[in-house]
């Protein structure tokens, strides 16, 4: 059946505690959340793009324009039902990989839901435990850094990726090396450094870091290639793949160890999957990251972290430990600490909470 309706909301939500990141602090997050209705059955996916354009030319509003002005038409009146059908009526449409993603993630969840099947078996996973790493942002001082990671120890995450830039690196690193040494620490810069900060990147190397995330900007493939030659510490990518050209790219160029794949960057599930083939099939170990993902969101992060060339950590922690609501009626939750499971239910195994803060609502139909 083909779908009807698709709907847009702004949906947001509060932090349990403040986050930054190289750009910016947050107190709140919102996030564009998309459904599909085929008139018997509904899919819900989450727009990974956020209010501001530093990590992604993406923003909401973006998103929401283009989600309203092209895709949801392009959809409807294609009379797609599948991802499939739907990235091929949207084929002309050049770039917008978050947007897309979001709603192709409904698309996946509602042709689950109908085939009674969970959304982690629909992409070839399966319904079992995986492990689970955790962000700790940037903070006012060290020793808060410090009791972060305590705190994140303590809730039983195995292994943590420290926000640094430029300023905040050497000495917050060398201090949380130091007072957890058994607490595996990923670096990561969100592509912080230019090319001439190559010496001061590899300084790192002495401090036994689990890996150092998307040091430089996305132009420059060939300088993180070099500088992964010449340290020991794992890069792993981000930033620096948004597609199955670039994954091979970095394959090809041993331009890192690790990857980090992100459903929204790279355009959503279908073409997550394709990264993740590819870097599996080249030896190249693999993370599922996300961007503070709300409910919807989180769950479908974990039902492709289920894949097998997943051998990381990745970022699908408790929402609980990341929004003092996160807007799903059935919250991600550790079944033992430092490990989640998909729930054996339908699609992605959420609705969207009765009472989730929604800011703006669009109803488009064929």
């Amino acid at each position: 059946m083909p779908v009807e309706r698709i709907t847009l909301r702004f949906v947001t939500t509060e932090l349990t505690r403040p986050f930054e990141n190289r750009w910016q602090r947050y107190h709140t997050w919102t996030k564009l959340v998309l459904e599909v209705d085929d008139g018997a059955e509904t899919g819900l996916g989450e727009c990974a793009a956020m209010e501001t354009p530093f990590y992604n030319y993406e923003t909401i509003d973006t998103a929401w324009h283009i989600t309203e002005r092209y895709l949801a038409p392009m959809v409807l009146s294609a009379g797609a039902s599948t991802p499939e059908e739907a990235a091929a009526a949207w084929a002309e449409v050049d770039g917008h990989e978050e947007t897309k993603g979001g709603v192709e993630a409904a698309l996946w969840d509602l042709r689950a839901r109908k085939a009674n099947q969970p959304l982690c078996v629909a992409l070839g996973g399966a319904v079992r435990p995986v492990p689970v790493g955790a962000t700790a942002g940037i903070e006012p001082t060290v020793d808060e850094l410090l009791a972060n990671l305590d705190r994140l120890r303590g809730r039983g995450y195995q292994r943590v990726r420290v926000k640094i830039r430029p300023g905040w690196d050497v000495e917050p690193l060398r201090s949380a090396v130091r007072a957890f040494p058994d607490l595996p620490l990923l670096a990561d810069a969100n592509a912080a450094y230019p090319e001439s900060a190559v010496d001061d990147l590899a300084a790192l190397d002495d401090l036994g870091l689990a890996g150092i995330e998307q040091p430089f900007p996305r132009h420059l493939l060939d300088t993180t290639a070099a500088l992964q030659a010449r340290i020991a510490t794992p890069i792993c990518l981000d930033e620096q793949v948004h597609s199955t050209h670039e994954a091979r790219r970095v394959c090809l160029l041993k331009a890192g160890r690790m990857v980090n794949i992100k459903v929204g960057r790279v355009g959503g599930l279908a073409e997550a999957r394709k990264v993740h083939d590819i870097c599996r099939d080249e030896g190249v170990d693999l993370l599922v990251g996300g961007k503070w993902d709300q409910g919807v969101g989180r769950w479908c992060a974990l039902a492709l972290a289920t894949l097998p060339g997943i051998t990381l950590p990745s970022d699908i922690g408790p929402s609980g430990d990341y929004y003092l609501d996160d807007a799903a009626d059935t919250k991600v939750e550790f079944d033992r600490p430092g490990w989640v499971t998909p729930r054996d239910a339908p699609g992605l195994g959420t609705r969207l909470a009765a009472n989730a803060r929604i800011e703006r609502e669009l109803h488009i139909t064929a």
